[in-house]
């Protein structure tokens, strides 16, 4: 046997080796990885503690809903002469986290962008309106609570939409 043959069915002996060592250790760990977590198992399972929604969340569901009712309402040319009273609450309602003057902030903007809906004198600015209205309610979103932000972002009235 020439040189070459003996160093290529070595490397070949060496990978095959290395090739086989590999395929044994995931199964390995995968047994021990078994073992260590029998060893802890037993432990009684955590439940998932959900808080209660707080006087804030309810109101901002019924805002929420009530806002698609009105982005229906402005698409159809109607704008409303009022919205409802209890969106005022928005300063009062407590919320599960502390809350600071950024939202204060917001929440004023929340409420002045309703009341620009209100004086809307055609569809075009009612859209605006509720667009910036929307808008806010995405910018506080963005500190506080990111969950609702995707359905929040869908609430916008696209140009276009009809």
């Amino acid at each position: 046997m020439n040189r070459f043959s003996k160093l290529f069915i070595g490397g070949c002996l060496i990978g095959a080796s290395f090739f086989v060592a590999c395929q044994q250790e995931p199964a390995e760990e995968a047994q021990n990885a078994t073992k260590a977590t029998e060893d802890k198992a037993p432990a009684a399972k955590k439940e998932l503690e959900m808080n209660e929604p707080s006087e804030l969340a309810l109101l901002m569901r019924s805002m929420y809903d009530r806002n698609l009712a009105l982005k229906k309402q402005i698409m159809d040319g109607d704008i409303p002469e009022s919205f409802p009273e209890d969106f005022l609450n928005i300063h009062t309602a407590k919320a599960n986290e502390k809350l600071n003057e950024t939202f204060d902030a917001l929440a004023k903007e929340y409420i002045k962008n309703m009341e620009a809906i209100t004086k809307a004198e055609n569809r075009a600015e009612g859209i605006e309106a509720y667009n910036n209205m929307v808008g806010t309610c995405a910018s506080c979103h963005t500190i506080y609570c990111q969950g609702p932000l995707p359905k929040i972002r869908k609430m916008r009235i696209q140009e276009g939409e009809s």
